[in-house]
């Protein structure tokens, strides 16, 4: 079917639809994609899901929905590794989509030592039950978030070499805005190829588009994320988070999944265990804090550089920056080569300042040229004040850009190629890209201006209206998905 704006009426569309659904431990997601899965049942859609691990099953709820499923968890167990398989599929970095999990492993402690082999059978097993999943069920688009794990990297790998779309709802740093994404990588190419068809003048833009965009980079220095505003990341009291009710009731569903054989549920672990994993480093963050502060120094009069702590595990540094996830390291690097006169401004991150331990807090401040600064520092203000950014992917590199700062970047994010931005190819050659940085700007303030102007409108034109939020309670859920699914159902028909 075809939605039409104008009627509201989903008519036939001439290719069958059949749609898997990824489900696993993320808190809460299954509200929203459950919902999804309701309404592309409504209109006749085949759905399928494919879930981590039977605690999954169901804390996720799947069974109420009356779709076909396959556990992950269970497959693993009864495969054997298939080397000719991973041989087959060995021009995609099948080790660097396991990082994922293993940065999340490390940090949440849930796998403890694990061999060679596992891995070499995950890899295989992964590989082999999307393969399964694809051809037997005829499956023509995959649903899930961005890429942002292994179980979602390595279906994303089979749906590239089977033909498959793979959707990942993806929030944007434009308010009220998000975007479908397709390629974890590749979200800067959309935007450079709209940025070329606005030069030669091949996009009709309408001009209100225009007129948001200006009006957007006019206050960028008081416009914050969507996914900011919704993450509650910032939020540590251990009361607030954790002794609810909701909590209480999703311990008490996954008790029964506390004992038996949790080697092959690869994600969670033991999700009793799991869980009190989750409570206790929150805890251990909150007894934290207050020591944290003495090596905070404050903002003084000087050149300096700008660095944004990032948030520990999640998909724009595991998937986007995977070379550089040890930021101790990334910033010592950082340290020792910056120009002469210049310190490095390392600002914690509001929602993930005391995740660290306090010796990474003592070797950063400890740093030549380094100063640690407070997440209540105003972080646009030291923007401007700055002589630039240097970011593994955040938010405030793309921020400092409207801003007209220099940027220099270690990972892969959709801004990269913007002309102020200097990517970082070899360690070795840190200190020429801040001297780069330095020399007299090949852009006039105009122009830049003007491309910021055409980056914004571009970014706009590569997003949906919406506030994509994946994290509501069921009832919310449902009306966001009853507001966007138009915007989904042109983007399937799209991909047919």
């Amino acid at each position: 079917m075809q939605f039409d704006i104008d009627s509201h009426v989903y008519t036939p569309v001439p290719v069958r639809m059949k749609v898997l659904v990824l489900s696993n431990g993320a808190p809460n997601y299954h509200n929203f994609f459950n919902a999804i899965a309701r309404k592309l049942i409504s209109e006749g859609v085949e759905v399928g899901y494919a879930v981590d691990c039977p605690a999954s099953v169901a804390e996720n709820k799947i069974k109420e929905l009356g779709v076909s499923y396959t556990v992950f968890s269970n497959y693993f167990a009864d495969h054997d590794l298939d080397e000719n398989l991973l041989e087959a599929y060995s021009h995609h970095n099948l080790n660097l989509a396991l990082f994922s999990d293993f940065d999340r492993s490390e940090e949440y402690g849930i796998w403890g030592a694990r061999s060679n082999d596992f891995f070499d059978r995950l890899k295989s097993a992964l590989l082999s039950f999307f393969e399964k999943l694809v051809d037997e069920g005829g499956y023509t688009a995959v649903l899930y978030e961005n890429v942002s794990n292994a179980f979602a990297h390595f279906c994303w790998i089979v749906c590239q070499e089977r033909g498959v779309d793979y959707i990942g709802f993806t929030a944007s740093r434009l308010p009220g805005r998000f975007g479908f994404s397709s390629d974890p990588y590749a979200e800067h190419r959309a935007i450079d190829s709209t940025i070329q068809k606005l030069d030669k003048g091949e996009l009709d833009v309408p001009e209100a588009v225009w007129d948001w965009s200006s009006e957007y980079i006019r206050n960028i220095e008081n416009t914050t994320p969507d996914y900011m505003a919704f993450n509650k990341l910032d939020n540590v009291s251990i009361v607030n988070r954790y002794f609810r009710l909701s909590k209480l009731e999703k311990v008490s569903r996954l008790i029964r999944f506390a004992g038996g054989n949790h080697y092959y549920s690869f994600q969670r672990g033991n999700p009793v265990l799991y869980s009190a994993g989750m409570f206790l480093r929150s805890l251990r963050r909150r007894l934290r804090l207050p020591f944290i502060k003495k090596y905070y120094s404050a903002p003084k009069q000087e050149k300096f550089f700008l660095y944004p702590l990032h948030f520990h595990p999640e998909s724009s540094t595991s998937i986007l920056a995977a070379s550089h996830v040890n930021e101790y390291e990334t910033i010592k690097s950082v340290a020792f080569n910056l120009p002469e006169g210049y310190r490095l401004y390392v600002k914690d991150h509001i929602s993930a300042w005391g995740y660290p331990d306090l010796g990474f807090y003592k070797k950063l401040a400890a740093l030549p040229n380094v100063s640690v600064l407070s997440p209540l520092e105003p972080t646009k203000k030291l923007i401007k004040q700055s002589h630039g950014v240097v970011t593994l992917t955040s938010t405030v590199g793309y921020e400092a850009l409207l801003l007209k700062k220099a940027v220099l970047l270690f990972g892969d994010v959709f801004y990269q190629s913007h002309p102020l931005v200097t990517r970082v190819g070899r360690m070795s050659g840190l200190f020429e890209c801040f001297r780069g940085m330095l020399e007299t700007p090949s852009m006039s303030d105009r122009e830049v201006n003007d491309y910021n102007l055409k980056f914004v409108v571009a970014y706009h034109q590569n997003t949906v209206p919406g506030r994509l939020n994946l994290m509501l309670a069921p009832s919310e859920a449902s009306s966001l998905v009853d507001e966007i699914f138009p915007l989904l159902w042109a983007r399937l028909v799209r991909g047919q």
